[in-house]
C-alpha cells in the first residue's frame, strides 16, 4: 500500500480527505532535493487522476531558492495537471513567492490553474469545493 503522508525534510505532504487533494504544510525553506521528492510523492500518489488541488499551510515557509524553482519547473509535466491551488495563513512574502511559482508552473504545463490566498484552512477547504465544481461543470475540463 502506498503511504498517504510523507516527511520531505522539514516539510509534510499528504493525500486529502478527497483522492484530488494534495495537503501540504511547508516549514522553511525547499530545497531542490525537497522539491524533487515533493514531485515523486504527487506522482506516485496522483498517477491516473485528471488533475490534482493543492492545499496547505503556508505561515512557516521560507525561500523556494531559484534551483528549487528550476526543479519544480521541470517535474511539472509528470503530475496530473494542478487545476487550484487554496494556501492559508500566508505571510505578503509566501504570497508573492508562491504566485511565481504557480505562474512559472502554469507556463509550463498551459494548465488553467486558479490561486486563492485563504484566511485559515476552512476558507481554504471551501473555495476547493468551489473550485472542484467549476471543474465537473466544464466539459472535459477535469
Amino acid at each position: 500500500m502506498i503511504e498517504r503522508v510523507q516527511r520531505i525534510g522539514k516539510h509534510t505532504a499528504r493525500v486529502g480527505e478527497h483522492e484530488d487533494t494534495l495537503e501540504l504544510t511547508l516549514r522553511g525553506d525547499l530545497a531542490p532535493d525537497e522539491a524533487k521528492e515533493l514531485f515523486d510523492f504527487i506522482a506516485a500518489r496522483f498517477a491516473g487522476r485528471s488533475y490534482a488541488l493543492v492545499t496547505g499551510d503556508m505561515s512557516g515557509l521560507g525561500r523556494i531558492p531559484a534551483e528549487s524553482r528550476r526543479v519544480i519547473f521541470e517535474e511539472a509535466t509528470r503530475v496530473p495537471p494542478i487545476r487550484g491551488v487554496a494556501y492559508y495563513r500566508a505571510s505578503f512574502a509566501a504570497r508573492v513567492i508562491n504566485e511565481l511559482v504557480i505562474r512559472a508552473y502554469a507556463l509550463a504545463t498551459g494548465t488553467d490553474i486558479a490561486v486563492h490566498f485563504a484566511r485559515d484552512e476552512a476558507d481554504a477547504r471551501a473555495w476547493l469545493v468551489t473550485r472542484r465544481g467549476q471543474i465537473a461543470a466544464r466539459p472535459g475540463a477535469g
